[in-house]
């Protein structure tokens, strides 16, 4: 089989890594091998995983907690569910400000995050950021797709989980943007942790064999 030298930009698209993490809910629920099954199956190469007890601080590292936009941004979420299913969000949760969801709910997502053990994960392969995203489906439990990870394996509501106090169960986390992936395996993972190895089977799903 000839070798095709790929240009550096190619190269990088070809084997872009991304960030995924199994949060406590799939750690307890035994979904971990199903997980992984999933994101193996597709042709993405699993190159660091471990499990971990979070602390308080990586989580906090971990999610734009002193972003007020993106806190504001989690109080819209909330909002907009409630409003959807006809429900007075200042009745069940005392009040409708944004801010002030958006920065309970994030106080509740550090709680979720250290509540078990998690498992940290850098998958490698073709535009593996967007390729993770559409396996596990809609952040959301309850709009995600049949055949997702979390159509599959989670039902949960915005609305439910703020009148009760705590973070969404959504089973799992991955990278929105590259850009994020990159600081967010900062965090989680030191440079010698990350293999480099070749899977059986790369050659047929997506190198030239003729």
């Amino acid at each position: 089989m000839s070798v095709i030298k790929l240009d550096p930009a190619i190269s990088r698209i070809k084997k872009q890594q991304t960030f995924v993490m199994i949060k406590p809910d799939g750690v307890m629920r035994g979904l971990v091998g199903d997980i992984l099954g999933r994101i193996e199956k597709s042709g993405l190469k699993i190159v660091a995983m471990k499990m971990i007890n979070a602390t308080r601080e990586q989580v906090i590292a971990h999610y734009p907690m002193d972003d007020q936009a993106w806190i504001d941004r989690l109080g819209e979420k909330g909002l907009g569910t409630f409003e959807k299913l006809g429900l007075d969000a200042k009745e069940f949760l005392g009040t409708d400000e944004k801010s002030v969801i958006g920065a309970g709910v994030a106080s509740s997502l550090v709680d979720y995050m250290t509540s078990g053990p998690v498992v940290p994960i850098i998958v490698e392969g073709i535009q593996a950021v967007d390729m993770v995203r559409k396996i596990i489906g809609h952040t959301l439990p309850f709009k995600a797709d049949m055949g997702t990870i979390r159509g599959d394996y989670s039902v949960d509501s915005p609305a439910i989980a703020n009148t009760e106090g705590r973070a969404i169960h959504n089973l799992i986390h991955a990278s929105e943007l590259l850009e994020e992936a990159h600081k967010e395996m900062a965090i989680w993972f030191n440079s010698d942790e990350i293999y480099s190895y070749i899977r059986t089977g790369e050659e047929i799903m997506y190198n030239k064999t003729y």
